[in-house]
């Protein structure tokens, strides 16, 4: 019996997955094809610190909603999932660092039953948000960072001519040459807001392994740029 039970209960999370894998902020996608329909809240008009407070809210919210999640039906989990998601991605595509970040962070987990892991949306997103100097996404995307740090610490480049030069404390060397390569690195990988606003955000990763052997590919092409830069 309690195997039985088991396995509703994982073929309801299927199938909640499959639900919501449709585009369901399709509307919010389709206002940045129109100008005149736009219809998003454009979070550049508030201070940083009324930023801070409303994506730390959503945070505790999305933790709350989990929490709570067999207490509600799941129309109503849904439905209060999504609106919770359409705020934090007009938080991230009116150039919320850490809104970006957080989206980095919940498509590399995944939410399970909610959204499945998208690594390719992970890598966007926090690649938006480390070229917006979010040390976070520096972290969570260490692998793909690493080779970049190595290439440059194997380079002929003066480190202690480069933080004077760019005013670059001792802590910050790693997290400073991560932010440059990523504003290199996104233009010519295409990531832009406007492209992420134009992304299906919650759809299953089906072209990663093609996606990463491109971006390697970008990776080593930028690489000379930055040393360029850094000197």
């Amino acid at each position: 019996m309690a195997k039985t039970t088991e396995k509703n209960e994982k073929t309801q999370k299927r199938s909640f997955v499959d639900l919501i894998k449709k585009p369901v902020l399709k509307q919010k996608v389709n206002v940045f094809e129109n100008a005149l329909n736009f219809d998003y809240r454009d979070y550049t008009k508030i201070s940083y610190d009324d930023q801070s407070k409303l994506f730390n809210a959503l945070k505790t919210m999305f933790v709350k909603l989990r929490e709570n999640s067999e207490f509600i039906s799941q129309e109503e989990f849904e439905a209060t999932y999504v609106n919770y998601l359409v705020e934090l991605l007009d938080l991230a595509v009116t150039g919320n660092v850490s809104a970006m970040d957080y989206l980095c962070f919940m498509y590399k987990k995944g939410i399970d039953g909610v959204i499945p892991m998208n690594l390719t949306l992970a890598h966007k997103w926090g690649m938006l948000a480390m070229a917006n100097g979010s040390k976070l996404s520096v972290d969570r995307l260490r692998m793909f960072i690493t080779p970049v740090l190595e290439y440059v610490d194997e380079s002929d480049i003066d480190i202690e001519y480069m933080q004077k030069r760019y005013d670059v404390k001792d802590e910050d060397v790693a997290y400073y040459i991560a932010q440059t390569f990523a504003g290199l690195y996104n233009p010519r990988m295409d990531i832009t807001l406007l492209n992420m606003a134009r992304e299906e955000p919650v759809s299953y990763d089906s072209n990663f392994q093609k996606f990463m052997h491109d971006a390697n590919e970008k990776r080593d092409e930028v690489l000379p740029d930055l040393l360029k830069y850094l000197k």
